[in-house]
């Protein structure tokens, strides 16, 4: 037996034989449909017994479509309608981005920033991170520059 290239082919198992079907093209979009619906009525904390009231079936009838059945035209027409009236809505989410900076600081600096750091309690991205974050709420550059802060203190130390 010589299968077409573009067909589909489902094994199953029926009273123990095994028997190959073709899979006819409108297969794949119920196989879509039904997992959708799965997903949709479990969003939407519903269940089997309550798509079987809105399509006017038994529960083991839908239990028999999600399975293996092919749903009815009608029935589907009836399940896009619901899923359509009835969207899913997701809660809205605030996302935080993080941005990355790379700063390449002369040893004898990042060691002073090293001990700002440490004197405050922080990490040195911590303490850069909030330091950044007051230069940009006052909207200006700091006055003194952090960097000039440090290099007096150097001065100051190297003094004394």
């Amino acid at each position: 037996m010589v299968f077409p290239a573009f067909a589909s082919w489902e094994l199953t198992r029926n009273s123990g034989k095994a028997s190959i079907t073709n899979m006819s093209s409108d297969s794949k979009p119920q196989m879509e449909l039904k997992a959708d619906v799965k997903r949709w009525l479990k969003a939407r904390g519903l269940d089997y017994k309550w798509l079987a009231q809105q399509c006017f079936v038994s529960e083991v009838t839908v239990y028999n479509w999600m399975a293996k059945k092919k749903i009815p035209e009608v029935k589907e027409h009836i399940i896009r309608s619901l899923m359509t009236e009835m969207p899913v809505t997701l809660p809205s989410v605030k996302v935080e981005t993080e941005s990355r900076v790379i700063l390449q600081l002369p040893p004898d600096v990042q060691a002073a920033l090293e001990r700002k750091a440490l004197d405050s309690k922080m990490t040195l991205t911590d303490f850069l991170a909030a330091k950044i974050n007051e230069i940009v709420r006052e909207g200006t550059p700091a006055s003194p520059s952090l960097v000039d802060e440090i290099e007096r203190e150097e001065f100051s130390e190297e003094r004394d």
